[in-house]
Parts: C-alpha cells; sequence; structure tokens
C-alpha cells in the first residue's frame, strides 16, 4: 500500500479517465438542431461539463438564448441521453495510462470505483466500452443521490460499499468538483491535467496533480502532504 495508508481509489470518469467530450459534443449539438435551438462550439460545450447531463443541456439551452424551463429540459436531456448512447466511442477514447493504472492498482490490492455526476446507465456502459469497467469494484452515477458532486455524499456512500474508511482514501478528479467533494468528505485529493475544469484549470485548486494516469501507482508510494484534505487531518 502506499506510504499514506490509501487503500482505495475513486476517479472521476469524464475528463479523468475517458475524453467524452468529443461524443458529447456531437450528441448535444445534434439534439440541440433538432429542437430548433442553437447549436454551440465543442470547446463552449466541454467548459459546460462537470454538474452532470441536465445541467449540461441547462447550461447549453441558456448559452444559445433560450428559457431552460423544465419542460424544455428534461426533454432535451432525454434526447441527449439517447443520442450519447448511439454516438459513445465514435468520436472520444480513454486517456492514454487508464487501463494500465487500473490494472496496477487492483493488482497492488487499492479497492477501485468511480463517482460521476453522469447518469448510472450511461457511466456503466461508457466505462464498459472502454474497457475500464471490470476493474472498477463499483460505480456510482450522479442519479443515484439528490446531492452529486461537489457535496460529499457520494464519496461517502462508495466508501461505505467499498468498507475503506474516506481519511485512507483517494479521490482522482479534473475539476474544482472533484477537490470540493474529496476535501468535504475528508478523503485524500489529487488532479489530472488533462480533463475538462468548468474554465477553472487544475493548477489554481492547491492539490497535487498527476501528469499521466500510468504514474498514479508509483506516486501513491510517496503521496504528497497537500493531497491530504483538512477534514482527513
Amino acid at each position: 500500500m502506499s506510504g499514506a495508508d490509501i487503500r482505495a481509489v475513486l476517479f472521476d470518469m469524464d475528463g479523468t479517465l475517458v475524453d467524452t467530450a468529443p461524443d458529447i459534443a456531437v450528441s448535444l449539438n445534434t439534439v440541440l438542431r433538432s429542437n430548433g435551438l442553437d447549436m454551440l462550439a465543442a470547446t463552449d460545450i466541454t467548459n459546460m461539463v462537470g454538474k452532470g447531463a441536465r445541467v449540461l443541456v441547462e447550461r447549453a439551452i441558456t448559452a444559445g438564448g433560450r428559457n431552460p424551463d423544465d419542460t424544455l429540459v428534461n426533454a432535451v436531456t432525454e434526447q441527449y441521453l439517447r443520442e450519447f448512447s448511439h454516438t459513445r466511442g465514435k468520436h472520444g477514447s480513454a486517456f492514454a495510462g487508464g487501463v494500465e493504472c487500473l490494472r496496477e492498482l487492483h493488482r497492488r490490492g487499492f479497492k477501485l470505483g468511480v463517482v460521476t455526476n453522469a447518469v448510472q446507465r450511461s457511466a456503466e456502459a461508457t466505462l464498459a466500452h472502454y474497457g475500464l469497467l471490470k476493474h472498477i469494484d463499483v460505480v456510482f452515477g450522479g442519479d443515484q443521490t439528490s446531492k452529486p458532486k461537489p457535496h460529499p455524499e457520494p464519496l461517502w456512500i462508495v466508501c461505505r460499499k467499498l468498507g475503506i474508511p474516506a481519511a485512507k482514501t483517494l479521490v482522482v478528479g479534473d475539476s474544482a468538483n472533484d477537490v470540493a467533494a474529496a476535501r468535504a468528505a475528508g478523503c485524500w485529493i489529487a488532479c489530472v491535467p488533462h480533463g475538462y475544469n468548468e474554465g477553472r484549470p487544475v493548477e489554481d485548486l492547491g492539490c497535487p496533480i498527476v501528469d499521466r494516469l500510468q504514474d498514479l501507482p508509483v506516486w501513491l508510494e510517496s503521496i504528497p502532504a497537500q493531497a491530504r484534505s483538512s477534514s482527513a487531518a
């Protein structure tokens, strides 16, 4: 195990393990167009990713100058999720080193989870598509709780499922969502630099950065003190 006695690692999915933004952008623009709504640049859509499908749709409709009323948002969100299920994997990819990272962490005895704000069925299908699901002990989607990230509740739930306390759990994410959730939960935290940060660079979040996923198992052997949340201190 690590020098910090980390026993579980919980990953964010979109932007951390999988580069889903290209598929998200194509799927969302397809649905926006079919509903007579303004399409958006892929980079703008990427900056809207992070708080789940419904918030993504709300942000996209608002950016196009329309009122995101519940009826419209509900309809577009369901259409988007269906469209994404057909588009998944056509444009996106798993980030380099992800499979190797999960395989090595599992070999070393870590419990592994994915905590995402994506809906459960989509998260499981995405992880399976890229060959990641078989290495994960627990997947927890944003629709499984009324308090998704940045609330700490999803992390607490997965820690209980894994039988590992938060103080012995590392969260690996790509945005302020993940950092806030980890710190509130009392978990350790590290970020990758390649993800979707809602316009706020992870370098500004005061947490360690692991440049490559494949480096994480070795990085855990000498985890820096700044990865430890104040709640876990």
